[in-house]
């Protein structure tokens, strides 16, 4: 076996080419896990783009949220629904509500791209005080069901109008779930 102490200028030729190449692959395979990344969506990191099938899942394990409201954009080209996290206020609702960063733990996507609703599962949460977002001038959104999970938990379903693609982030100061469709 032969030991390079000092490389010659012809072995930079062969390490330079394989040191790009090792990071272009990491690079692209960063981005193809997208969302299944569990550092993905966290603290306003977009990952990738668009999806229309799949799930974007992020956050950490906490307790003691609560979706205080959902607030629904337009925007050209996409429709955003804004889910507001803050702490629970407690069983009897005297609390004043606090900020928070955290936004539990998030699942959110369908199984197949032809599929007409969203679907999104929460954990850590208390409470969903958030009343169901005004969506009559949807183009893309009919309407949104909400069921209790557990104890902390939380499932929705957006029923879509027609096939969408979509994606997930987060927010922080204050805590923002972020979804937009297309």
């Amino acid at each position: 076996m032969k030991i390079i102490k000092n490389p010659s200028k012809k072995s930079w030729g062969y390490i330079i080419p394989t040191l790009l190449l090792i990071g272009g692959a990491f690079f692209l395979f960063s981005k193809s896990i997208g969302a299944s990344n569990p550092l993905a969506g966290v603290g306003g990191f977009m990952s990738g783009g668009y999806k229309s099938s799949g799930y974007f899942s992020g956050g950490k394990i906490t307790d003691g949220l609560d979706v205080k409201s959902i607030r629904w954009h337009k925007h050209d080209g996409y429709e955003r629904l804004v889910f507001d996290i803050y702490k629970w206020d407690g069983v009897f609702g005297n609390n004043p509500y606090e900020k928070t960063n955290e936004v539990g733990v998030y699942q959110i996507g369908k199984e197949n791209a032809d599929v007409l609703s969203l679907d999104g599962e929460l954990s850590g949460y208390r409470s969903f005080s958030a009343k169901k977002p005004y969506l009559k001038n949807s183009k893309i959104i009919k309407g949104m069901e909400i069921y209790s999970d557990d104890e902390s938990g939380f499932l929705f379903s957006f029923s879509l109008k027609k096939p969408a693609s979509y994606k997930v982030f987060t927010l922080k100061n204050p805590a923002r779930i972020i979804i937009d469709i297309k």
